[in-house]
């Protein structure tokens, strides 16, 4: 190969951004259950305000008691840490006001 030439990249390699971009589209993925909306259970499920990710009520370790003004929950559920630390740093952005 001449020095001054680029390598081509190897077959396997060329997968390799589809193959990045799946496992972040994975991760985004707000509900990877699959879950049609009239299949949740909101007794049981909460949506976090951040990412949007469905949580356990029963399971989660990221809550916070919701604002007054909110019509719906006593707690507002989060997903994270990194999630609930988003939210109190700006609820309005969220949809909430305290």
């Amino acid at each position: 190969m001449n020095t001054n030439e680029t390598p081509k990249p190897s077959q396997s390699s060329d997968s390799m951004p589809e193959k990045q971009d799946a496992l972040v589209q994975d991760a985004l993925d707000p509900n990877p259950l699959g879950f049609d909306s009239e299949d949740i259970d909101y007794t049981k499920m909460a949506r976090d305000p951040v990412c949007g990710r469905l949580v356990s009520k029963a399971t989660a370790t990221e809550t916070l008691p919701a604002p007054v003004n909110d019509q719906g929950e006593g707690f507002i559920y989060f997903d994270s840490p990194e999630c609930k630390a988003l939210y109190e740093e700006d609820p309005a952005k969220y949809g909430s006001s305290f």
